[in-house]
């Protein structure tokens, strides 16, 4: 019975590392930071899956449907998930089109966990191009997010075959996307 209830505890831990990581772009927050310079507006995205070596563990959604928020100072543009974390930001490298990326680092072992220390990084890259007009009515795009293990980390027991949430690692989720200026 112990072993049944540590094996559950430890997959909830696990679940919630994961959605953690791959939570970037929840709708559900109401503590919403101002982005700097001009609003263009909150977008109404939808996401399609173009690629998911993860596998199903993470439960990408497909279609991938959410609100964002978009702004602009000077020849930066700000993109929120509308979820309380920070913004993605980065200058325009044409006039229409921008890459935002960010990247972050986290322990996704329980403290009993197996194998670990497993330190998973997860890289996401948002490119945007924005539809002429100020503000622009649509975005477009794509959204991915790509799950390493750094050196020095032992992650096997995040795979599926160990009872993980991950198919494989390295891997990645992406998205083509289209928004709509509401």
């Amino acid at each position: 019975m112990r072993s049944a209830i540590e094996s559950l505890s430890r997959r909830l831990v696990l679940l919630v590392a994961a959605l953690v990581l791959v939570a970037g772009a929840s709708t559900a927050s109401c503590q919403q930071t101002p982005l700097p310079g001009t609003m263009l507006g909150t977008y109404k995205v939808t996401g399609q899956t173009t690629i998911n070596s993860c596998g199903p563990g993470l439960d990408a959604p497909d279609p991938w449907v959410f609100d964002a928020q978009v702004s602009q100072d000077g020849s930066l543009i700000y993109w929120s998930w509308m979820d309380g974390s920070a913004p993605l930001s980065g200058p325009l490298s044409t006039p229409t089109t921008v890459t935002l990326t960010t990247s972050q680092t986290a322990n996704v072992d329980a403290t009993d966990a197996g194998a670990g220390p497993c330190d998973l990084a997860r890289a996401d890259e948002v490119q945007l191009t924005l539809a002429s007009g100020s503000p622009p009515a649509n975005l477009s795009g794509t959204i991915s997010y790509t799950f390493t293990v750094p050196s020095g980390s032992t992650c096997t027991d995040q795979l599926t075959s160990s009872g993980g949430l991950y198919s494989a690692l390295p891997c990645t989720i992406s998205y083509t996307m289209t928004a709509a200026r509401q």
